[in-house]
């Protein structure tokens, strides 16, 4: 190599040298500036987009706040009994009790499997509409997709 380098003409020697830091430089460019120039472009507006969905979300849930505050103000809760609310409630949810047992200021409730989205949405009726809330919630996953076994599920008011 040396000998072939020694065989160029002092032209051609500066030519290549020429060359030869062009394309330094030009892998220097391309396979490491371009590419990391890139990639911090990529991640800005990956933040951007998350913080524009932080926004929306903050809004929406500032607007569920509001509404739910301004729905319970004007509610009334329920003064009918724990027994007789689960048993309305479980019929219009179709939701099928096993067992009630009473037990002092709460009633202890067994159901047959049932959708996960319908039993959130019978305990969030239960706490808007009737001041009844679940003071304890033991569920397991069902072999089905979306439902649930409740194994034990105590409400109470207050």
């Amino acid at each position: 190599m040396k000998a072939w380098w020694k065989a160029l003409s002092l032209r051609e020697q500066r030519l290549m040298m020429g060359a030869g830091g062009a394309l330094l430089l030009a892998i220097l460019y391309w396979g490491l500036w371009q590419p990391l120039a890139q990639r911090a472009d990529m991640a800005q507006q990956r933040i951007n987009s998350e913080r524009q969905l932080l926004s929306w979300v903050s809004n929406k849930a500032n607007d569920i706040i509001s509404l739910r505050g301004s729905s319970s103000a004007g509610a009334g809760i329920s003064d009918k009994g724990l027994n007789q609310v689960v048993n309305e409630t479980t019929t219009r949810f179709r939701i099928e009790l096993i067992r009630m047992q009473p037990r002092s200021e709460a009633v202890q409730v067994w159901v047959k499997p049932v959708p996960f989205n319908t039993l959130v949405n019978w305990l969030a009726f239960l706490r808007d509409e009737h001041g009844i809330e679940a003071q304890f919630l033991d569920i397991t996953k069902a072999d089905q997709n979306g439902v649930v076994e409740v194994n034990r599920l105590q409400l109470g008011r207050g």
